[in-house]
C-alpha cells in the first residue's frame, strides 16, 4: 500500500476501533459518527490507492465509494450509504425529534451490519493488493 493510501488506512482503522468501542459502551450516537468517519477515511484509503487521485473534501460517502474506481456488484450499497451518511449528520448536528432513533444497540443494530461489510470488503480490496 502506498504511504499516503497507509495514512488514511491507519486513520480508518483507528475510528472503526472507536466506533466498536462505543457501541459496546452504548454510546451509540458516536458510535454510528465514528463509523462514519472509519468508512469515509477508508474509502478516502482506495481513492488514493487506485485512482492515484487527491481524495475530495467530501462526507457523502455513496459519493467517496464511486470515486475509489473499485467494481461495486451490490448497487444496494449505494442507498445505503447514503442512509448511513444521513445519521452522521443526524448524530452531528442532533434535533430533539431524533433523539430516540439512537438510543438502543438494537435500534442502530442494522446501520452497523451495513457499515460493517461495506467497510470490510473495501478493507479486503486494499490489503490484498
Amino acid at each position: 500500500m502506498k504511504i499516503d493510501s497507509q495514512i488514511w488506512f491507519e486513520q480508518a482503522e483507528e475510528h472503526y476501533r472507536d466506533a466498536e468501542f462505543c457501541l459496546n459502551g452504548a454510546r451509540y450516537g458516536l458510535s454510528l459518527y465514528s463509523y462514519h468517519q472509519a468508512l469515509e477515511k477508508i474509502f478516502k484509503a482506495a481513492i488514493v490507492e487506485f485512482t492515484h487521485k487527491i481524495p475530495p473534501k467530501s462526507h457523502q460517502l455513496d459519493f467517496l465509494l464511486k470515486e475509489t474506481g473499485l467494481t461495486v456488484d451490490n448497487l444496494n450499497w449505494f442507498e445505503e450509504l447514503a442512509i448511513i451518511t444521513q445519521h452522521f449528520w443526524r448524530v452531528r448536528y442532533p434535533d430533539i425529534r431524533l433523539t430516540k432513533t439512537y438510543s438502543s444497540k438494537e435500534k442502530i443494530e442494522q446501520i452497523v451490519i451495513n457499515f460493517q461489510k461495506i467497510y470490510l470488503w473495501v478493507k479486503n480490496k486494499l490489503i490484498n493488493i
